[in-house]
């Protein structure tokens, strides 16, 4: 099963760039094949979820013994071309992209590594990415009628790059699929969208989420060169570059107890810097007010299949880079400055957002707003650096992907028929469409977060993690009350709305000539259900069984708040409320396939017999590691730390 899981992250990657290099090949006639690749593409989703779902949860059964080591690492299952061979899984790979200058075996050069692999933080983001899809093919079937083949490709090709951004675990490798998803984005908006303003619409996005991109290329190399490996050679494996900032960073602080407080007061300058780098292009990405001026005119002038791929996806890579690249890799600079500027960035974003969604006339324009006024909530609560907070981020992702994905399908039905998405023209659409209005109506509560659906869950955890959160300069309290504000006014613009959209007497926007008599137009038709009322269903299931999807992100949520907890620690905070890991209970049956070796078996007993990977843990510039009281979480029993063997790096 390992081989098996390891050959469908392949698929779920590189079947997307197949499918963009045969729909052209149909043309005008390739909806239909479109479609059913998407369908194909989900189905091997679902099946990689399936697999790992049950590590997943397994994983979280052994909290207790994972993160008693100093040092916590990214950990990917079904890593294709794993070190491990047949025989396991090291969450490590071989194959090699580019060697840029080979070295002595003692000191390799610096390679990109085709290093892909599953883990709690992407394993949702999978089939979010999967299935959204679909309803962007279904909201333009009737909408794209030129060039249908090469829009499509586009459509796969935007679909593979966040994928891959997704499932990387090389820097560099992230960096190019991140990079990709520019390349379809800009010509969808350019070629197909609507009005004059489309051309600029696009070059305004391109320019404005690549300079962002550049930005944060550099910090990535800036990380790079400064926490090499323990021989010096330079990594860009995720996992090693986790594992030396955290290295570099108990080192300097055992100096800092030996009362040489310069080296950690000098790594944490350099993080400053790091993380103004890194975050820039995430920002804008997402993205955060002031850095959001590209994305109403985007939203609004793309067709509005490509407008649930940026919603739902594009979006989702700004976020996630912020949790998978800026947290774990400047922990302290997150803590001190993360909910005091980003989160403070935020806020205005969560009021501005709304308030300005509350004055749109424009139903496509009113989305955009709402969705900067979510992602605020979003990206302030995962800055919260705890476990509720990251919870629900990682969570919101998902939730706000659905939602809002299907909201902006939903406004094809309207498009559809009457080619204009303004609220002025509508009213009284209940007695016209009574099924339209009431898919409407779930997703609309969903986006207000109702209780028992999707978005209720993850926002409540969000604001415990901002009410729980604090930093050296403050706490979240503040912001939490910002965020509930915003959730209310969601609720107050978008009931509005409905209220003029859907109540009141008929009025109805003059018909296209092509489309006919006004008495002749349908409901919600069967490609329409399946366009925005399945993924309203999807809300549902989300709001009534969340735990399927907190339990599997678990374990990795809970690594992060490790190394939150080690940042806390630095600055003289108390810790994070603790995460009690339940008792270890008999596992029914043989552990899962591809857990690594070294796992602590159920009930307490040692672990199995194999290796496992040791750290890389560099003593300090100017001598030995100064023996004395060192605990790396705050409140942890005071011991004696000894310098640990030099051991090789992971991607070696």
């Amino acid at each position: 099963m390992a081989i098996t899981g390891r050959i469908l992250v392949l698929l779920v990657v590189l079947f997307p760039l197949g499918a963009a290099l045969l729909v052209p090949l149909f043309g005008r006639y390739a909806r239909r094949p479109a479609l059913l690749l998407a369908l194909l593409h989900l189905g091997l989703t679902a099946a990689l979820v399936g697999l790992t779902v049950p590590i997943m949860h397994y994983r979280a059964e052994q909290d207790n013994y994972r993160y008693t080591e100093e040092i916590v690492r990214f950990r990917p299952e079904y890593v294709p071309g794993d070190v491990a061979g047949k025989e396991g899984a090291a969450g490590r790979t071989r194959w090699n992209l580019w060697v840029f200058q080979p070295g002595p075996a003692d000191r390799p050069g610096p390679k990109v590594q085709f290093y892909l692999g599953v883990d709690g933080l992407n394993l949702w983001l999978l089939p979010l990415a999967s299935f959204m899809l679909i309803p962007a093919i279904l909201a333009s079937w009737e909408s794209v009628t030129e060039r249908r083949g090469l829009y499509y490709a586009l459509l796969f090709l935007m679909q593979a790059g966040a994928l891959g951004a997704f499932l990387a675990f090389d820097v560099i490798l992230f960096y190019l699929f991140f990079e990709l998803t520019l390349i379809p984005a800009f010509f969808l908006i350019g070629r197909w969208g609507s009005g004059t303003e489309r051309r600029q619409a696009a070059r305004t996005f391109f320019l404005y989420t690549l300079a962002g991109s550049l930005i944060t290329l550099l910090g990535l190399i800036s990380v790079i060169l400064l926490f090499p490996n323990a021989n010096g050679s330079v990594t860009f494996s995720l996992p090693d570059l986790m594992g030396n900032v955290q290295a570099r960073l108990q080192a300097a602080q055992w100096q800092a107890q030996a009362g040489q407080p310069e080296a950690l007061q000098q790594l944490q300058r350099q993080q400053t810097w790091l993380f103004v780098a890194l975050l820039t292009g995430f920002l804008i990405k997402v993205p955060v007010w002031p850095f959001h001026t590209w994305q109403p005119q985007a939203y609004t002038v793309a067709p509005l299949g490509v407008t649930i791929l940026l919603s739902a996806l594009l979006a989702k890579l700004g976020t996630y880079g912020l949790v998978r690249i800026v947290l774990p890799l400047t922990p302290d600079a997150a803590l001190h400055y993360g909910l005091a500027v980003v989160g403070t960035l935020a806020a205005v974003g969560i009021v501005y957002g709304a308030l300005c969604a509350y004055n749109q006339k424009e139903l496509k324009r009113l989305l955009a707003y709402s969705s900067l006024s979510h992602l605020g909530l979003l990206t302030a609560g995962l800055f919260a650096f705890n476990r509720e907070g990251l919870s629900g981020a990682v969570l919101h992702m998902v939730n706000h992907g659905v939602t809002t994905g299907a909201l902006f399908a939903a406004l094809a039905f309207l498009w559809e028929r009457y080619a204009t998405t303004q609220t002025g023209v509508y009213a009284g659409l209940m007695g016209r469409y009574p099924r339209y209005a009431v898919i409407v109506f779930v997703l609309v509560l969903a986006a207000v977060g109702l209780p028992g659906l999707n978005n209720f869950v993850s926002e409540m955890l969000l604001l415990a993690g901002l009410f729980q959160a604090r930093y050296p300069s403050g706490s979240g309290v503040g912001l939490a009350v910002v965020g509930a504000m915003g959730i209310f006014l969601s609720a107050w613009y978008l009931l509005t709305m409905l209220q003029q959209v859907f109540f009141r007497s008929v009025r109805e926007p003059p018909l296209p000539a092509a489309t006919g008599r006004q008495e002749t137009l349908p409901d919600v038709r069967g490609r329409e259900f399946w366009a925005f009322g399945i993924p309203a269903v999807l809300c549902l299931v989300l709001g009534l069984a969340p735990q399927l999807l907190l339990e599997a992100v678990r374990s990795d949520v809970r690594l992060l708040t490790v190394i939150g907890d080690q940042a806390r620690g630095r600055a003289g905070l108390p810790p994070s409320p603790a995460d009690p890991a339940p008792p270890l209970k008999p596992y029914q049956g043989a552990p899962p396939p591809n857990m690594p070796p070294g796992m602590m078996m159920p009930g307490g007993g040692a672990p199995p017999a194999g290796p496992r990977p040791p750290a890389a843990f560099p003593a300090p510039p100017g001598g030995a590691i100064p023996k004395g009281p060192a605990p790396l979480l705050p409140g942890a029993a005071p011991k004696v730390v000894t310098p640990r063997p030099t051991g090789q790096p992971m991607n070696q």
